[in-house]
């Protein structure tokens, strides 16, 4: 009885000990900054552009804000993350349509107004203390994002 407790307590509690990498800058470098951007659409659906990970670490920035049990009431807002400058970082982009809640999810994807999702992987070298912007146009049949330098509005390649 006592390895069967084990083996469920194992089984319970392995799948909460994930290998998820939240990524930080590390300390004493030199930082640029990205910011997520996001459009409200309607009260329950958002077009979102935002950085995934950073040199392979997840970023727990996002511009959605609506709160765990918020209702189906999408909220947006301002999100940003700060990346290494003048050395090489990989960036996983990606863009789509958000929901607060799965009903607006569901109803919206049944009337087909729900646009292809995008990604984009870049990697290149950031200056310091430039600002970049993640943006992105969405289209039902595709869909793009990608990120400029604010400063002169040009795409970085």
């Amino acid at each position: 009885m006592k390895s069967v407790r084990s083996l469920l307590l194992v089984s319970a509690v392995l799948p909460l000990a994930s290998c998820v990498n939240f990524y930080e800058v590390p300390a004493g470098i030199p930082t640029a900054t990205v910011e997520n951007t996001s459009q409200k659409h309607d009260a329950f659906k958002a077009s979102v552009f935002q950085v995934d990970t950073v040199n392979g670490k997840t970023s727990l920035a996002s511009p959605m804000t609506t709160p765990y049990s918020g209702g189906p009431v999408v909220m947006t807002g301002d999100s940003r993350i700060q990346i290494p400058a003048n050395q090489p970082v990989t960036l996983v982009l990606s863009g789509g349509d958000q929901f607060a809640a799965d009903g607006p999810a569901l109803l919206y994807s049944l009337g087909g107004k729900v646009a292809a999702p995008a990604k984009e992987t870049l990697t290149f070298t950031p200056k310091i203390n430039a600002v970049y912007v993640v943006k992105g146009q969405l289209g039902k049949e595709s869909s793009s994002v990608w990120l400029e330098e604010r400063a002169t509005g040009r795409r970085v390649r």
